[in-house]
């Protein structure tokens, strides 16, 4: 509502809009309007004249707030040893994001600096601004959120069962995807890969505890929605390769009514998303896991009740299932300086299955693979030897941690059965020593795929990925046949290859 005095007005007051934007009422003993918004949001102009014929205009907005910022302080507790700022940044933006609720349209924009590496066991505080724009028909809307961190000091874990979710891989419906349970004693590592082969949706992965509460501990790395599929799971394996070593994660605390949404992807036609979440239960438990297909911007209060749909039906492929993955890929490969090259072909075979019978992860997908190469030098000086990777089914993307490195070395698409390089070239002293080699599958890409360690220098960097020997060649048509210069008469039908 809007009052506006009109000084000095001769006679009754005639107020007119342009747009039926309000309504209104007028004390023409006080020469007061009284404006009431109407149902329709926008920018009108209100003319109001006297009796004399004098009149004013008076800018008219009718909106709403472009969005609400429920908390002005928000905790966040997080692992990691060390912790990655970058991946930091991220997360506190996932927080804050979280926080807010928006209009129809609206966007929102964070600025904060998050505070240096906090050791595990330590504390910070941040005050992050968060601005939600308007437009003509929302008032946009500020505020400074403060955000108290905590780095609490946990171990590393290395799940034994892998969740795996790849069926229905392509998404023509909302319903629940996969689903499964986390007990008290035993993490579980899911691997997620879908797209979207309908109208736009949401992609939502939710934990839950279905009785009493729950405090779990999640590495989580994700990406999407992009429509190129090699993109999405190269992103996953490389930021997964980054944070576990380190223990990044966050710590959350769950039940019945108030799941935790760790991924929300909304995905447009054809576009896919994938990702590599461990979990671990601090607390309570046991908790559920669902990943679900649900319609756009479905609120978060809305979930306990879609979580308990019905399953969709797989495309046939059994893409799907628990799989036994404690202790499983690591290899131990010998290799003598001057002696045959040591290599390993992985990516064709499944992990042992748990239930249902028939589910198999062909790819090992969510696989965390260590190959040990145990280095013998009896030259007596030093040699210069060579990691390397050759393409066995197809085009592949691939990210390899190098005893223990910081970040993974990426390799990007190969297709062709080459030796191509991983990481510089080693020079290994007189004797016994060791290189580690730690890699996952990428979603996407195709296996098998064989590495392994060479005194032979394997081609340094792959080729562009339109060239004749990269990835995806573009279709080029077949040389026309030479003509001779002697006076031979043209032939009449001259055939061309088209290229498909």
């Amino acid at each position: 509502m809007l009052r506006i005095t009109v000084a000095s007005a001769n006679g009754m007051l005639t107020p007119t809009i342009d747009k039926p934007l309000a309504t209104w009422s007028v004390d023409q003993v006080a020469h007061v309007v009284t404006l009431s918004a109407g149902q329709n949001l926008g920018r009108a102009t209100l003319t109001i004249a006297d009796a004399s014929g004098q009149s004013v205009s008076v800018p008219v907005r009718v909106g709403l707030d472009a969005g609400t910022i429920p908390a002005q302080s928000l905790s966040m507790q997080f692992t990691g040893n060390p912790v990655d700022p970058p991946w930091l940044q991220r997360t506190v933006q996932q927080i804050l994001l979280r926080n807010v609720r928006l209009q129809s349209g609206a966007a929102v924009q964070t600025s904060f600096n998050a505070p240096p590496a906090l050791a595990p066991g330590s504390i910070g505080a941040l005050d992050a601004q968060v601005q939600i724009t308007g437009s003509d028909q929302y008032y946009p809307v500020s505020a400074v959120v403060n955000v108290n961190l905590q780095n609490v000091r946990t171990e590393s874990f290395a799940p034994p069962l892998l969740f795996y979710d790849d069926d229905p891989e392509h998404i023509s419906a909302e319903g629940v995807l996969y689903r499964g349970q986390i007990s008290a004693s035993t993490p579980v590592r899911l691997y997620y890969y879908h797209d979207n082969s309908g109208q736009p949706r949401d992609l939502v992965v939710a934990f839950w505890a279905p009785a009493g509460s729950a405090t779990i501990q999640l590495v989580d790395a994700s990406a999407g929605p992009n429509i190129d599929v090699m993109t999405v799971g190269h992103i996953v394996t490389r930021d997964f390769l980054t944070q576990k070593p380190g223990n990044e994660g966050v710590i959350v605390t769950v039940d019945a009514q108030s799941p935790y949404v760790a991924e929300r992807v909304p995905l447009p036609h054809l576009a896919g998303a994938a990702g590599t979440v461990d979990v671990r239960v601090l607390s309570g438990g046991p908790v559920n896991v669902t990943v679900l297909s649900a319609a756009p911007g479905t609120p978060d209060e809305s979930l306990p009740s879609l979580l308990a749909q019905a399953k969709l039906p797989g495309d046939g492929h059994h893409r799907t299932g628990v799989f036994n993955i404690a202790d499983h890929a690591h290899d131990s490969l010998p290799y003598t300086v001057g002696g045959q090259d040591a290599l390993l072909d992985y990516g064709l075979q499944s992990p042992r299955v748990i239930e249902p019978p028939e589910g198999r992860d062909f790819g090992q997908y969510g696989v965390w693979r260590t190959i040990d190469f145990a280095v013998s030098n009896p030259t007596g000086q030093s040699a210069t030897i060579y990691l390397y990777e050759q393409p066995m089914g197809g085009p592949v993307r691939s990210s390899f941690l190098i005893n223990g490195g910081p970040s993974p070395i990426e390799v990007n698409c190969v297709r062709l059965s080459q030796h191509y390089q991983i990481g510089p070239p080693i020079t290994v002293a007189p004797g016994a020593s060791r290189i580690e080699l730690q890699t996952m599958t990428d979603g996407g890409s195709n296996y098998p795929l064989e590495v392994g360690l060479t005194a032979t220098p394997p081609l340094p960097s792959p080729p562009p990925i339109t060239a004749p020997d990269g990835c995806f060649p573009k279709a080029q048509p077949s040389p026309l046949p030479a003509v001779s210069p002697s006076p031979v008469p043209e032939p009449t039908g001259r055939a061309y290859h088209r290229a498909k």
